[in-house]
């Protein structure tokens, strides 16, 4: 049995890798550098690296799948994961077990950063739509607070000329 083992520190720096921040060789399995060398371009490489896709992007990649997929053994990374996921989601009588937790968190990361009109992730739509009221509300209450605001500024201004006039007239 052969194991792959990932690197773990940059292969240019030797700095220890973060997940979002690697670039690895397409070809050689062990050769992964970090963001700043990349960025720096102090990479002396034969092959192409790429940057392995955002937990954002692979998870959606998987909701989408999974959305679509009808194969009982699908050899799909977290297929069936998520389908059971899902599955336990429509079945379950408490719907605030961990795993309901975790299916809802899912949906509204997803939701996020989902810019598809027709999107047939389970409850999306409605989780975007949640988003747009709470922003149009936040909005709201800013303007609002900032007319507040300016209301108090023009008071304060005005016992201010007011106070300057009944020294000025006394005097």
């Amino acid at each position: 049995m052969t194991t792959s083992l990932r690197a773990t520190a940059c292969a240019i720096c030797k700095q220890d890798l973060e997940p979002a921040q690697r670039w690895r060789c397409e070809v050689c399995p062990d050769y992964e550098v970090c963001g700043p060398c990349y960025s720096n371009g102090i990479i002396n490489h034969p092959h192409t690296l790429i940057s392995p896709p955002s937990p954002t992007g692979q998870l959606r990649a998987v909701l989408l799948h999974v959305t679509t997929c009808c194969t009982t053994q699908c050899q799909y990374p977290r297929c069936r994961t998520v389908k059971i996921l899902l599955r336990h989601g429509v079945t379950c009588k408490k719907r605030v077990c961990n795993h309901c937790k975790r299916m809802w968190d899912i949906f509204r990361m997803h939701a996020r950063n989902c810019r598809e009109p027709q999107c047939t992730i389970p409850k999306c739509s409605e989780f975007r739509a949640r988003f747009s009221r709470n922003q149009q509300q936040a909005g709201s209450r800013r303007r609002a607070a900032a007319v507040r605001q300016r209301d108090a500024d023009a008071d304060a201004d005005a016992d201010a000329a007011t106070a300057s006039t009944l020294v000025d007239s006394s005097t």
